[in-house]
């Protein structure tokens, strides 16, 4: 039940969206959970992800490139294993 209260909290339309698996889904919680509020950009390493999901640098970056097609995120890597996003 825990789990069900913290998914509520993030954009309802992204856990009803059938393109959108369920690994990819719960790495757009973690970004929504990283975010800044103070910037437009946020950045994150695929370390800081691995900590709550074991997930490659490219298995992530294919989740991102996932969420960007899909229109939730716009990401960029500037170095290996380090990605600067924002919601759209």
């Amino acid at each position: 039940m825990r789990l069900k209260k913290q998914l509520e909290l993030i954009d309802p339309k992204i856990w009803k969206d059938k393109n959108i698996k369920f690994e990819t889904k719960l790495i757009y919680k973690i970004l929504c959970a990283e975010q800044s509020q103070r910037c437009e950009f946020t950045s994150i390493s695929i370390g800081k992800v691995q900590k709550s999901l074991s997930i490659t640098n490219v298995g992530f970056k294919k989740n991102l490139k996932i969420l960007e097609d899909n229109n939730y995120i716009r990401f960029k890597e500037y170095s290996n294993g380090l990605y600067t996003y924002k919601f759209c």
